[in-house]
This record gives C-alpha cells, sequence and structure tokens, in this order.
C-alpha cells in the first residue's frame, strides 16, 4: 500500500519550526560572540541540526543575520501593535502610557540584542537591519500621535519627528539606567515612574488645553529640566536611527 504523501502545510510547518529552532540559536550565538565571532558551525551544533542544514535555508552566515534582526524588530512591531489594540484606554495619553510601558520593558529584555543592532548599523552596512524595519517599528508612535492631533487632543503645530525622537530616546536612556542597577549592590531603579515622567511630558509640553494645565506649575519646571537634557540624546539617537 501506497504511503500517503505529507499534507504540503504540513510539510511548511516543518520548515517554518526548523528555520525558528535555527534562528533563535544563531540569535544566541550572535550576542554571545557578536557577528564576526560568530561561527555557523557553532549556531548549527546549539541548533541540533548539521551545518549543512543552515545553509539550506541561508546562503552565507550575513543572510542568517540578516534574518534575525529582520525578525527581531518585525516581532517587536507586532507586540507594539497589539499593545495598541489590547489597551482600554481612548485617549491619547492613557495609550501613550501604554506604549512607553511597552517599549522601556522591550528596551530592557532585549538590551543585548538591541546594542549589537545598532553596532552593526555603525559597523557594518552588509548586516545592518534595512530601515524599512525600523520604520514598521517606530511608525506605531507615529500613527498613535499623529491620531491625537487629528483628536486635538495635541498641538497641531508639534513636529513628529522630534516627538519622535524624545520618546525613544529618553526611553532608551532610562532604560540603560535602570538597566545598571539589575543584578547590582544598588537600589533598583523602578519602570513605573519613568513611564509616568514621559506622559507628563508630553502632557506638558503637546497637550492642548485641560490636559496641558492638569501637569501643574512644578511638574512643568520638572520637564523643562528634562527637555534640556533630552538634547543631547537626541542627536545621538539620530544618528543611530537615521532615516527611521
Amino acid at each position: 500500500m501506497a504511503s500517503k504523501a505529507v499534507p504540503a502545510e504540513t510539510q511548511r510547518a516543518k520548515l517554518e519550526r526548523k528555520e525558528g529552532v535555527i534562528l533563535a540559536a544563531a540569535r544566541a550565538i550572535f550576542v554571545d560572540h557578536g557577528f564576526d565571532g560568530a561561527r555557523m558551525q557553532e549556531i548549527a551544533r546549539r541548533a541540533g541540526i548539521g551545518e549543512g542544514t543552515i545553509y539550506s535555508y541561508y546562503e552565507s552566515k550575513a543572510e542568517l543575520m540578516l534574518a534575525v534582526l529582520e525578525q527581531f524588530w518585525d516581532g517587536l512591531t507586532r507586540e507594539a501593535e497589539d499593545v495598541m489594540v489590547s489597551v482600554q484606554a481612548t485617549d491619547f495619553f492613557g495609550r501613550l502610557e501604554a506604549l512607553a510601558a511597552y517599549h522601556l520593558a522591550a528596551v530592557i529584555r532585549n538590551s543585548d540584542f538591541i546594542n549589537l543592532t545598532f553596532a552593526l548599523r555603525r559597523n557594518n552596512s552588509e548586516v545592518s537591519v534595512s530601515r524599512d524595519h525600523l520604520r514598521q517599528y517606530v511608525a506605531v508612535f507615529d500613527e498613535l500621535f499623529l491620531r491625537g492631533q487629528d483628536r486635538g487632543e495635541l498641538r497641531p503645530d508639534a513636529i513628529l519627528w522630534q516627538a519622535r525622537d524624545i520618546f525613544y530616546g529618553s526611553l532608551e536612556y532610562s532604560a540603560r539606567s535602570i538597566e545598571m542597577t539589575i543584578d547590582a549592590e544598588r537600589i533598583p531603579r523602578e519602570q513605573g515612574p519613568v513611564v509616568d515622567q514621559m506622559v507628563a511630558l508630553f502632557r506638558s509640553h503637546y497637550g492642548t488645553g485641560d490636559s496641558a494645565v492638569a501637569t501643574g506649575t512644578a511638574g512643568l519646571a520638572g520637564v523643562e529640566t528634562r527637555l534640556d537634557q533630552l538634547t543631547a540624546q537626541i542627536e545621538t539617537l539620530n544618528e543611530r536611527l537615521s532615516g527611521a
């Protein structure tokens, strides 16, 4: 009796699962050894497959690195979009709080790989993540901000790219500060106050009407100081996310 052919969908699922195993192993090795120090043989060993199997999916280490980068940033984009779908708040500032909390936690959780991503952008254009993938990620903030302007919650003269850099730049540097206290003999820095400050900053600087007044005089002074401190940080972020 002839054996039944494996359904195409089942075969595809098997290939996708094996590819997922390869990408997970590659990410771990790239983080541990960097792009230049990583070896395909070691990635294969970690994935539990033969080295030749990897080459049946990816022709080179550079192509594999690109696949890992794209999978990572696409995954962040999907998670950020899911946050925006699931959050119950309908106003800009409530939704901004949810996005800020997600991004801050994601940067802390993936700090090693994110550092590798930007190092590759600076040093090796062959394997740097495409700007399209970064644009897709920051577009979640862009859509939220433009919607806030359309609804009259934000100043109509606010400049999107500046607001975007303040948002991501501030959270990125705060993530580094928080990360420094993890597993260290120092008082841990909490994520919640960072998110609250970000929302207060946007409310006072970009909000209209009551949303801006709600921050209060003392809060405005603190926000102005924070904005001054962010100037140098934004310049650095512009270099790292150039064109995003």
